[in-house]
């Protein structure tokens, strides 16, 4: 199931910048943004690498990759202030997209953090996304920052560029990008754009994360949606996503809603994420719940979510459930799932 690898990525992935903020921000010399067309970047003249006083474009280049890599291969969390200041100083004067534009696509995240780039990005965002969809450099990363950017300072302009995109692969991106910015703050808004993508693994996870959440801000909505869906396949899988949402604010009802799933993967992954979400606050409670789940793959994948948690939080209530257990499989799987999660627990497999 996308679900459980997918909400994995989620409290993974990189948190996404603050706000830009303007007061204070360096001046961009070289004026409004400027974007070229869509085609390779034509090769300079040969030309010595300074011209008068000022570096040619490839020696700036190679000047602004030699700085990275050596802040990338000695990173210092005090000296990163300093080292964006010098960045911008280094930028300040040029024509800083045809400079970024060059760039390998690892460095990309270092340069998307210098307020002066955000900003002249954000003097005309419909551009500069136009801007990203010719350079393959650009990750989704640097777009997510982007679209907050944009969001944070005129979210209907945003919904109105995204809403009148036409349909292509570069749509896709956009919208997939869209759907994940919007995670966090508006999970309907998460939803809207995932919708507008072609089905598909990418489109469900989005929408199992986002119904996660909605379930979490208002649970009837989220479950009352997720129960209209037509398609039956990805109506099961939402409903399993509203039971991992459930299990945060009511376990009960995240039990109640995997009882009338049908028995498959969908059905193995909602219950384990059921178990590990609801062992982070009444293990016990989790754990009595997994003794009552038929055997089986489901059983077995809660079960090893629960000793992941509780034996790492407490791994002497853990090791006391397991010898109060009858003598059988569910006993063994779960000393072993224990000895995995902790193997300092100073409990010995049957």
């Amino acid at each position: 199931m996308v679900l459980v690898t997918v909400l994995a990525w989620q409290f993974r992935r990189p948190p996404i910048l603050p706000p830009l903020t303007k007061s204070g921000s360096p001046t961009v010399a070289d004026g409004a943004i400027r974007f070229g067309p869509c085609e390779p970047p034509a090769q300079p003249e040969p030309a010595a690498l300074v011209c008068g006083n000022k570096l040619s474009h490839d020696a700036l280049v190679a000047l602004v990759v030699t700085r990275l890599r050596e802040w990338e291969d000695q990173d210092d969390s005090a000296l990163r202030s300093q080292r964006l200041r010098e960045m911008e100083a280094l930028l300040d004067g040029t024509n800083m997209l045809e400079i970024v534009q060059d760039l390998p696509s690892d460095l990309m995240g270092y340069v998307f953090a210098l307020p002066s780039l955000r900003q002249k990005l954000m003097s005309d965002p419909k551009a500069a996304l136009d801007w990203m969809s010719c350079h393959t450099n650009v990750s989704g990363s640097q777009m997510l920052t982007l679209l907050h950017d944009w969001g944070q300072e005129n979210r209907e302009e945003m919904r109105q560029y995204l809403a009148e995109l036409p349909a292509s692969e570069w749509k896709q991106t956009v919208m997939a990008n869209a759907s994940d910015e919007a995670l966090s703050s508006d999970p309907v808004e998460a939803i809207t754009w995932a919708g507008r993508m072609n089905p598909g693994e990418r489109q469900t996870g989005l929408l199992e994360m986002a119904t996660t959440d909605w379930v979490k801000r208002d649970p009837d909505a989220a479950a009352q949606w997720a129960g209209q869906v037509s398609d039956p396949v990805l109506r099961e899988q939402l409903l399993g996503a509203v039971a991992v949402g459930y299990a945060d604010i009511d376990p009960l009802v995240a039990a109640h809603v995997v009882s009338s799933m049908l028995p498959g993967s969908v059905l193995d992954c909602s219950v384990a994420g059921i178990a590990g979400v609801w062992s982070r606050t009444d293990p016990a409670a989790a754990a009595a719940w997994v003794e009552q789940i038929p055997e089986g793959q489901a059983q077995q994948m809660a079960l090893g979510d629960l000793m992941n948690v509780w034996g790492n939080h407490d791994p002497a209530a853990a090791t006391s459930w397991i010898e109060q257990l009858p003598e059988g499989p569910l006993q063994t799987s779960a000393a072993r799932d224990l000895l995995t999660a902790m193997p300092t627990a100073g409990l010995s497999a049957p």
